[in-house]
């Protein structure tokens, strides 16, 4: 867990200062403290927030950021007096819970009283400043003081404390003992963290996996819980057995042979928060010889994506455990304590083999019973009606009709683009960008029920009209209304007489150090540095006027601190960076009607990406809980960042890389209940977003604390991606299948 102090800072001086620090972890918060005279105004990017101001003699501010994982420095701007800063680093610090601040000038400082929410986990945050020293402070609620800034000469004296919060409740802060000071003190505390009103859930599925004469030995699902599960208490007979375990599994010894035990757990949550208990009774007694087959295996009821079947209980001489179900000779889950099963998520009019087997709880098998089931055939949805496809510059606009559902109800929509999928949408309607310019492209629609039955697809051919300029050699350069190598659509002939930076590999960065990773330390070259691109030549145009109004274009192609899309044009394929204006553009006369010019470009990514990402997206095989899919991605860019977002319903999934043999996996408990739900991570900037229904949150949240291990290494690489989703069903939503969504753009060096 992210707990530190990441920075301190100091200093005399006016205006602007920067501090720096070694980068935070992704998902985390950011907290800065800040003493100036008259209050700080941030200028580095980033989305800081304001949290708490409050002024006396001096000004204490409180903003915080929810880190990306790339920030290593804050720039701020102290006005015309000094600066003391304290920035912090924590993990569980997701929302900002209260805050409050007071002043005095008797020597204590009172604020008004906080409400402390019921099950607030997380900690508060204060400072105290003055013009007399208040190193000796006394602090109320448990803030601890840890650093003091003086400046004598300045009358400017400041402490820091943080501690953990109080009990709910209404809550006074205050700091005493401070020196008599008529220029008065002022004290600012900001808390942040979680709330945790509920227990988690018990856990599922307590089964008794191994029983001999003098132990035992059981396992169960894992427990949820709104802010994270992080033990289970076991207990026999009524008492708990020793501290809280961290394994869903448990080994009872010290057994007597032939005795019968009330086999009991629970689940804690972060808050200390119990679940209820679940039990069982087991015999310690040692059993070599397995259940008697499952009877009268049959099927029940048959739809277009589901096979209900059931079947007789079976015997044993200590007692059935549970009944495994396979489809097709794969086993269907763990084992179930039913004698029915509802196998979902199948597809329309195929004939399955379902088996059945008996288990007890000292693992011996039965034999399986077995018949063969046919999903019932037809009700694909229709194709979309009224496909209308509007080009424009570069995109193209598609718009359509509601399909007739089949025999499911309609999920979602997919988007063809020359018989490729480029895109899934839940609307009637979506935008196709990042086309070339003149290209022709048969673009298609069609639906997709929750049974994941597609329908037949509409198609429509359109042109993309072709660009406002003709090219006169190649490459084509094209940054913003700027081209290069063309006579653009005011007549102005701009030849590229030198280009650097752009073909070229972009300078490697050494290493300074081994690099420390969850997964396992390692030691490389280094990782390429910006890409710094520097084009230059001549315009030739038909006037006086024509040439000047050239140059204005030129200059304003990009402002000083704006970023565009550099795109450069090949005879076979089209790259693209992100730029920002690196030097001056620079114009010299060569004449009334020609004049030489150079542009100077900086890509922060040295990647040189295509034009439009590959698309893919991974769904689980029918009647299992895992799928993959492998994307083919060209360039020579050895890591390729990808977009991924998965969507519910789905429990504790896992995303891996087959080719690496990385996973991205959720903590113990994750839950996507619904489509609804989903964790947006972008493997480029390593940020996760939760996103939720906006009933539940109104928009995207953090969501790093959702993942157990997000190893840093994992990207995908030139040539084939096998890219593998599994997870657990979601009770109640067996018949929907969770989805991936991956977006990778090719790369180059």
């Amino acid at each position: 867990m992210t707990d530190r102090i990441a920075a301190e800072y100091q200093s005399d001086t006016a205006f602007e200062h920067e501090i720096t620090f070694t980068p935070p972890t992704p998902g985390a918060r950011l907290i800065f403290v800040t003493v100036s005279w008259g209050g700080v105004e941030i200028l580095s990017d980033g989305n800081w927030v304001e949290d708490h101001t409050a002024t006396s003699y001096n000004t204490v501010t409180i903003h915080s950021l929810i880190a990306t994982g790339s920030e290593t420095s804050i720039v701020v701007d102290s006005g015309n007096g000094p600066l003391q800063a304290v920035l912090y680093e924590r993990d569980n610090a997701r929302t900002r819970l209260y805050r409050v601040q007071g002043t005095s000038s008797t020597g204590q400082v009172t604020t008004s009283t906080a409400q402390v929410p019921a099950g607030a986990i997380g900690q508060a945050f204060g400072v105290v400043s003055g013009s007399a020293s208040v190193q000796n402070g006394s602090w109320t609620q448990g803030l601890v003081p840890h650093k003091t800034f003086e400046f004598p000469v300045l009358d400017m004296y400041s402490a820091w404390a943080f501690g953990p919060l109080p009990a709910a409740g209404n809550r006074s802060y205050r700091v005493s003992n401070l020196p008599v000071d008529g220029l008065g003190a002022v004290l600012l505390v900001v808390a942040y963290g979680s709330t945790d009103s509920a227990p988690p859930t018990p856990p599922a599925m307590l089964r008794a996996t191994n029983i001999q004469d003098t132990e035992i030995t059981v396992e169960w699902d894992p427990a949820t819980d709104d802010t994270g599960v992080v033990g289970y208490g076991v207990y026999r007979d009524g008492q708990k057995i020793g501290p809280d375990v961290t394994a869903l599994a448990y080994t009872y010894t010290g057994l007597t042979m032939g005795q019968t035990y009330t086999l009991e757990v629970d689940a804690v949550d972060v808050a200390g928060k119990r679940s209820a208990k679940v039990g069982l009774s087991v015999k310690a007694e040692s059993d070599i010889l397995p259940p008697t087959v499952p009877g009268n295996l049959r099927l029940t009821e048959a739809t277009h994506t589901s096979l209900a079947v059931a079947w007789d209980a079976s015997a044993d001489a200590v007692g059935v455990a549970g009944y495994g179900v396979y489809v097709n000779g794969v086993r269907l889950g763990p084992d179930q304590a039913g004698v029915t099963c509802l196998v979902t998520r199948l597809a329309r009019g195929t004939t399955y083999l379902i088996e059945v087997d008996a288990t007890d709880a000292a693992g011996n098998r039965s034999a399986r019973a077995s018949l063969e089931a046919t999903t019932l055939t037809g009700g694909d949805p229709s194709a979309p009606p009224g496909l209308t496809a509007t080009a424009g510059q570069e995109q193209i606009t598609l718009a359509w009709g509601a399909a007739e559902p089949g025999a499911l109800p309609i999920a979602r929509y997919e988007v063809l683009l020359d018989g490729a999928l480029a895109a899934s949408t839940t609307q009637l309607g979506y935008v196709l960008e990042e086309l070339e310019p003149g290209a022709e492209h048969e673009v298609g629609v069609r639906a997709v029920d929750a049974g994941l039955a597609r329908g037949p697809a509409a198609f429509v051919t359109v042109a993309v009209p072709a660009g406002d300029w003709v090219p006169v050699a190649s490459p084509v350069y094209r940054l913003g209304g700027w081209v290069g190598n063309a006579t653009d659509a005011h007549g102005v002939t701009w030849t590229v007489e030198d280009e650097d930076g752009w073909s070229s590999s972009a300078e490697a960065i050494t290493l300074g150090a081994e690099a420390d990773h969850a997964d396992g330390g390692f030691d490389g070259a280094g990782r390429y540095g910006s890409r710094v691109i520097t084009l230059s030549g001549t315009a030739v145009a038909g006037s006086r006027i024509d040439m000047l109004a050239a140059q204005e274009r030129l200059t304003g192609v990009l402002s000083a601190s704006g970023v565009g899309v550099l795109r450069v044009a090949e005879a076979h394929l089209t790259r693209q960076a992100r730029v920002r204006l690196e030097n001056t553009i620079e114009v010299t006369d060569r004449g009334s009607l020609a004049f030489d010019w150079t542009l100077t470009v900086k890509a922060a990514n040295p990647r040189r990406f295509a034009r439009r990402p590959v698309y893919a997206e991974v769904t689980f095989e029918p009647a299992q809980t895992s799928g993959s899919t492998t994307i083919v991605m060209a360039g020579d860019y050895p890591t390729i960042p990808a977009h991924l977002v998965l969507y519910g319903p789905v429990a504790d999934p896992v995303i891996r890389v087959e080719e690496l043999g990385l996973e991205i996996v959720a903590k113990a408990g994750t839950v996507l209940p619904d489509a609804r739900y989903a964790l947006d991570i972008d493997l480029m900037t390593r940020e996760v977003w939760a996103i939720v229904p906006p009933e539940v949150w109104p928009e995207p949240r953090p969501g790093r604390t959702a993942l157990a291990r997000f190893p840093s290494r994992v990207a995908l690489a030139p040539g084939p991606n096998t890219i593998r989703l599994s997870g657990a069903l979601v009770p109640g939503q067996e018949a929907t299948s969770p989805r991936l969504v991956i977006e990778a753009t090719d790369a180059w060096i």
